[in-house]
């Protein structure tokens, strides 16, 4: 079949999150089962790869009352087709997004995927549409392209990658930037909660609707993490399917990864990893000793990702026989306790208060432990890549987590990592006592290690899940 994928985002072109992660590796996991992909994102000013990029053709099309150039460009990765949509007026800028105008420009780029099809003629079965960037292509499909003989028969596939963001906006939005009747509003298709939202619209006119992992399929139909749209969920659960993230094996890899110190294997991790870990305290300002337990966290420093808690019960870990790695950065709020904390405890603990790719892989690669407390986590990729290094993760059960980490069960010596159930700070410094009680046991430690390195989370069995959602809807 051949499936177009439209997204603000995606590897190895453009990166703000893992949104980008998925659109990189799903499409090349489905290219190696034998299908054509095709992957449509904006053209941006702080693009990777631009040299690659070839001029396909230009034409203006019609965004509300506003006509608009439309440049398309493309270029091949990993057997995947890209194209990418210029405009420099709504692109051309320093980032993706944050931007006044970010509800505009990306109607623009919705219109833009829509027309892409019929001008170089890549009309697909399945169009498979991410977050609320691209949510408005199912109603303008829906509303008004299908009309049309060429776009008939096309599939709509809507994945919610968080269910926070939604593109909330003004209803006068649907006529200004979309040209659509305001009925669509009032009869509440693209109305929730006094606003128009374009999440809600999708999740409203897709045929069907996914999102990353199948605890986060459950949590989104509750009050607790439907965000307000739980309700409508509600009504299309019998099309809502939980499909868990995988990660790309060949990149993400500590046998090969070009960023980390020493390369290592399943059967070399035993000897070699403990060389990254003393390598990561000497570049992280620590004392070098292979022997304290090493805790790495890398993460946006928000309130989804469970930084109160960290917060809350730091001083408290400093207590212990530890050290702690932080790579990241976001809210001051955050920032500020933790800047402060890192003065007072410059022997345990090394904040890194940036983003930093190559950094992240050698603390994946170097520590013992992975802490991930999230108050919720539509799927996480850092467990995965934790697992992936030999480093056991710690976490929290919710989506993704969850589905992801198998708790140890020392009395059967299964599991691959630790887990506490309620977003609680006394829960989680309890899990992490027991994981530095079984990390003095070296050998129910190693057994972990060997484990979490055999744990099979790549693509494959996420891409044979979607194609069965493809494939319902094409029969």
């Amino acid at each position: 079949m051949r499936i177009v994928f439209a997204t603000s985002e995606a590897n190895p072109y453009i990166k703000s999150g893992g949104l980008a992660d998925v659109l990189g590796s799903l499409p090349k996991a489905l290219v190696q089962k034998g299908h054509e992909c095709i992957v449509v994102l904006p053209k941006y000013q702080d693009m990777k790869l631009a040299e690659t990029l070839e001029y396909v053709a230009s034409y203006d099309i019609w965004v509300g009352w506003r006509k608009c150039y439309c440049g398309v460009f493309t270029a091949k990765h990993d057997g995947v087709t890209y194209y990418f949509i210029d405009n420099e007026q709504y692109f051309r800028r320093p980032g993706l997004y944050g931007y006044d105008d970010d509800n505009e420009r990306f109607a623009f780029f919705d219109f833009a995927v829509l027309e892409l099809m019929s001008h170089v003629d890549i009309k697909p079965d399945i169009l498979h549409l991410h977050d609320w960037q691209t949510a408005m292509i199912a109603t303008l499909y829906k509303e008004r392209y299908a009309y049309y003989e060429y776009y008939q028969g096309i599939k709509i596939v809507f994945t919610i990658h968080n269910i926070a963001y939604q593109g909330k906006c003004d209803p006068k939005l649907l006529s200004d930037h979309f040209g659509l009747d305001n009925y669509l509003y009032y009869n509440g298709n693209c109305r929730n909660d006094g606003c128009f939202n374009m999440m809600k619209a999708a999740i409203y006119y897709s045929d069907v609707v996914t999102t990353v992992s199948p605890t986060y399929a459950q949590e989104i139909l509750t009050d607790s993490f439907g965000e307000g749209l739980q309700s409508i969920l509600q009504m299309r659960r019998h099309d809502l399917y939980g499909i868990l993230n995988g990660i790309d094996y060949e990149t993400i890899n500590p046998s090969t990864d070009p960023e980390i110190v020493e390369h290592f294997d399943m059967t070399t991790v035993d000897e070699k990893k403990v060389n990254n870990k003393t390598a990561l305290q000497a570049e992280c300002g620590l004392p070098v000793n292979p022997d304290v337990p090493l805790i790495g966290i890398v993460t946006r420093l928000t309130w989804q990702k469970g930084l109160d808690l960290i917060i809350d019960r730091m001083d408290e870990l400093m207590k212990r026989d530890v050290q702690v790695v932080i790579l990241g950065a976001g809210d001051q709020k955050y920032e500020e306790p933790l800047k402060a904390m890192a003065a007072y405890h410059t022997q345990k603990l090394s904040l890194n208060l940036k983003y930093d790719f190559g950094l992240s892989c050698r603390i994946y690669a170097g520590c013992d432990m992975f802490l991930m407390p999230s108050l919720f986590e539509p799927c996480g990729l850092s467990q995965m890549m934790s697992l992936r290094y030999g480093t056991i993760p710690l976490v929290r059960e919710t989506g993704g987590l969850k589905d992801s980490v198998e708790p140890y069960n020392e009395f059967e010596n299964t599991g691959m990592g630790f887990s506490f159930t309620n977003y609680n700070a006394h829960e989680m410094m309890d899990i992490i006592d027991y994981a530095l009680r079984i990390y003095a046991d070296k050998e129910k430690w190693q057994g972990l290690v060997h484990r979490a390195m055999e744990a099979k989370l790549d693509w494959d069995k996420s891409a044979d899940a979607y194609l069965k959602v493809f494939n319902s809807l094409l029969d």
